[in-house]
């Protein structure tokens, strides 16, 4: 025996419509529906979406290693150094001022201090301006203030375990930067 998806009333078989509610009973759901309406559409979105964060992994991933430029005694012995300097960037200058590989980080750390600063104002005009549209945009805000913490916290983390995993590695989209030589 089959049962009417609209209204769960018993069906004899071979009925093309519902005694009790009147519905199709080869009907199909909306959704399915929805979807063979529109099969190319959907997936694009998704395809598109799909490719614009693999790109974006890609190029936090393939950042320039410069760990064979460093001595590699110069690098087990300053690993902590290294990664403290994306907590106080010139720990690694006043700690070692002759390893090639702290002073490395040391230009990340410092690198990464000006992006934070650089994205923590331009967040805080962006969300002037969206207050001062209308106050009822303030989840947008939020949302903004979310996504611009967790991206710095990442880099921040991705710096830190370079430092102390002894890679020599550029921070993604910002590390191409030399203040300190």
């Amino acid at each position: 025996m089959a049962y009417c998806k609209k209204c769960g009333a018993q069906l004899e078989e071979g009925t093309k419509f519902c005694g009790s509610c009147g519905a199709s009973v080869e009907e199909k759901p909306a959704e399915e529906q929805q979807a063979q309406a529109k099969p190319e559409q959907q997936p694009q979105a998704q395809q598109g979406l799909q490719q614009g964060i693999d790109k974006l992994a890609n190029l936090a991933k393939n950042t320039a290693d410069e760990t064979a430029d460093h001595d590699p005694a110069d690098i087990e012995k300053n690993k902590t150094m290294a990664g403290l300097a994306y907590i106080l960037f010139f720990l690694p200058i006043v700690a070692c001022p002759d390893s090639k590989f702290g002073r490395f980080h040391a230009n990340q750390g410092l690198v990464f201090l000006i992006a934070s600063i650089v994205a923590e104002i331009a967040r805080r005009i962006v969300m002037s301006i969206i207050l001062a549209i209308s106050w009822r945009l303030g989840l947008l805000t939020s949302l903004l203030s979310f996504v611009v913490g967790i991206a710095i916290l990442a880099v921040g983390i991705i710096g830190l375990m370079n430092g102390f995993n002894g890679k020599a590695k550029e921070l993604p989209f910002i590390g191409k930067f030399r203040i300190l030589k």
